[in-house]
């Protein structure tokens, strides 16, 4: 008789975004650094690729009849990391999830929740969903304390362990500088046009005192369909009034801007986060990336999500999309700028004292298994 423990493993994977892959990557390598003779799938929108960039079983998420025959053969399912329980992006998100550990309680399979971010949720139907399904969990962990508020407060009886995204305890690369200071943004779109224009134009000033500072800046597109557009545009529209204040000469910036304009692997991302002197970020996962390599972060947030973790990093310095203005943001970075070395000080004492919590889960994991 095998002694392989099988683990199925749900999430928003295989969907080329950095952030969500990140956490999958995490999680694999947790697991199979504190576990012993495992065999996990893992639920994708692309499984060969999946299989092939992490060397797991994998099969196709909208494929209800495989998705069912793996999880009846497993012995525990994984529900993993990123903002699965929430309705703002559609009201399919929270039905579909909540299926899966559906399935999984059918067939009496143990069920962990791995440091998920909850919310918003607000939907009547969701919140019973959540109720109905997650109070029948046996482990539950979230990555910020706004996550176990909202569940406490739609009814979840269970107990809910406050983790940290998992993420925050990824291997950073070592050795990979810039040969200049770099700054790295990370931007996407969001809500509509009118708050993209004012996000790029309330970002020109602050970006372009970065450069007559004699910074670098480079350009991240970490949903590359979804961010490159934005990107290259800020890019173009900073190095316009750059040109234009007479202070930086056309090939000096073509030195110092760039547009990283392709499909990047986590560990690409991750040598990129690590280099930067500073990063500017709007996606969750590259402030958490920033984190973990102990580089200074200005957060905009467009989520709560983003605001949520800037405090678990007892950080203030994080600025809501919708508010952005040329002269909050050129604050913001001057402020971070001038304090970098205080910042990496408090980044340090911050994940040192709270690193135990990145690994709460599969503790869990352990008892159940």
């Amino acid at each position: 008789m095998s002694n392989t423990t099988k683990i199925v493993l749900s999430g928003y994977y295989g969907f080329d975004n950095i952030g969500d892959e990140a956490v999958l990557y995490s999680i694999l390598s947790t697991l199979r650094r504190e576990l012993k003779d495992i065999e996990v799938t893992v639920l994708s929108n692309k499984p060969d690729k999946t299989k092939a960039l992490y060397g797991v079983n994998s099969v196709n998420r909208w494929n209800i009849k495989e998705v069912t025959k793996v999880i009846k053969e497993s012995d525990m399912l994984i529900s993993g990391g990123g903002s699965l329980l929430q309705d703002v992006t559609s009201s399919k998100t929270v039905p579909y999830y909540l299926a899966i550990v559906k399935i999984a309680q059918l067939f009496r399979k143990k069920v962990v929740f791995y440091s998920q971010g909850i919310g918003p949720v607000n939907k009547g139907f969701s919140r019973w969903l959540i109720k109905a399904v997650v109070n029948k969990v046996d482990g539950i962990y979230v990555r910020d304390e706004a996550s176990k508020a909202l569940l406490e407060t739609i009814g979840i009886k269970k107990p809910v362990g406050s983790a940290l995204d998992p993420v925050l305890g990824i291997e950073v690369p070592t050795g990979h500088k810039q040969t200049m200071q770099t700054v790295g943004v990370y931007i996407r779109p969001w809500i509509d046009e009118a708050h993209d224009q004012n996000l790029i134009s309330s970002m020109i000033p602050g970006l372009c005192y970065l450069l007559e500072k004699g910074y670098s800046l480079c350009f991240i597109p970490m949903h590359y369909e979804q961010d490159r557009e934005i990107a290259n545009t800020l890019a173009k529209a900073v190095k316009k009034a750059a040109l234009e204040s007479g202070k930086l000469e056309k090939a000096e910036l073509d030195r110092k801007l760039e547009v990283v304009d392709k499909m990047l692997s986590i560990q690409e991302v991750m040598v990129y986060t690590s280099s930067f002197e500073m990063v500017i970020g709007m996606r969750l996962h590259s402030l958490i990336m920033a984190a973990a390599s102990k580089v200074p972060v200005i957060a905009l947030s467009y989520d709560p999500k983003v605001t949520q973790f800037m405090k678990e990093m007892e950080l203030d310095y994080c600025l809501n999309t919708t508010e952005l203005t040329e002269q909050n943001f050129l604050a913001e970075v001057q402020k971070v700028e001038e304090g970098k070395a205080e910042q990496v000080e408090h980044l340090n004492k911050v994940l040192e004292r709270k690193k135990e919590r990145i690994y709460l889960p599969v503790t869990r994991i352990k008892e159940l298994i």
